[in-house]
């Protein structure tokens, strides 16, 4: 399912953005080797995810890894926090 229709369909409040050439994850430097590749040669994007503000402003960022998210209790304290 396209991103738009499942944005739609969620009913969600908020921007859902697609990188897939991976240009807003270098613009935000959440493209690089990963920590915890030591083997690989190439650089990939990192998974991240930011809170921004009405202003376009970068209030919170999480950088994760392979397999790690923030849990859904942190998204909310930073929203409650720092929106």
């Amino acid at each position: 399912m396209p991103l738009k229709r499942l944005a739609e369909k969620q009913k969600y409040e908020f921007t859902v953005i697609s990188d897939a050439k991976a240009e807003l994850s270098k613009q935000y430097k959440a493209f690089g080797k990963p920590v915890d590749f030591d083997m690989i040669k190439v650089e990939l994007a990192i998974p991240t995810t930011y809170l921004i503000n009405p202003d376009g402003k970068v209030v919170w960022r999480y950088l994760g890894n392979k397999t790690d998210r923030p849990s859904i209790e942190a998204i909310l304290e930073a929203i409650d926090t720092k929106l």
